[in-house]
């Protein structure tokens, strides 16, 4: 994979220029899947396999999947692919928003969409969560409300959705 550089001037040894590689930046992960474009475009980071129609995903958010704080929420958060997150058992709220839209779609589930949370004061989301007609998934939680309720009996001010459009036949 060939590394992008860029040229950073700044304070340092009089003026000298630093090259700063992007792996660095990013710690390896692939761009691509970082956290924001899973609101931008969710089509593209739900999986479509047949075998999320015979998964219990109840029965794996249950028993199975733990959930982990990533190192760095914010700027170098980045989603894992569904069929990774099952087969670790961990991951974080975007990973099991994936996994539990992969598994909505699959099943198709009325109204499923993907929405991120925000806790006031901080400026950005602090929580992803999947959500259909009639269930919440939050984080290993399987919560039979709407997104306006379970908003309204969390720690969480906001909760900005985005649906799911119905993949091309």
């Amino acid at each position: 994979m060939a590394h992008e550089s860029y040229k950073y001037i700044g304070c340092g040894s009089a003026g000298a220029a630093t090259t700063i590689c992007i792996d660095t930046i990013l710690g390896g992960m692939e761009l691509r899947r970082w956290t924001p474009f899973t609101f931008l475009v969710p089509g593209r980071y739900v999986d479509h396999d047949d075998w999320w129609r015979t998964f219990d995903f109840e029965g794996w958010s249950r028993s199975t999947y733990e959930w982990t704080a990533d190192s760095w929420n914010g700027f170098r958060d980045f989603a894992q692919h569904p069929c990774d997150c099952v087969d670790s058992g961990r991951g974080d709220c975007e990973d099991y928003a994936l996994v539990a839209l992969s598994s909505a779609v699959a099943r198709s589930r009325p109204g499923v969409g993907i929405a991120f949370c925000w806790e006031l004061p901080y400026p950005w989301p602090t929580h992803v969560i999947a959500f259909d007609d009639d269930f919440v998934y939050s984080s290993g939680d399987i919560v039979e409300t709407s997104v306006d309720d379970w908003v309204r009996d969390s720690e969480y001010t906001v909760a900005l959705r985005r649906r799911l459009r119905a993949p091309p036949s």
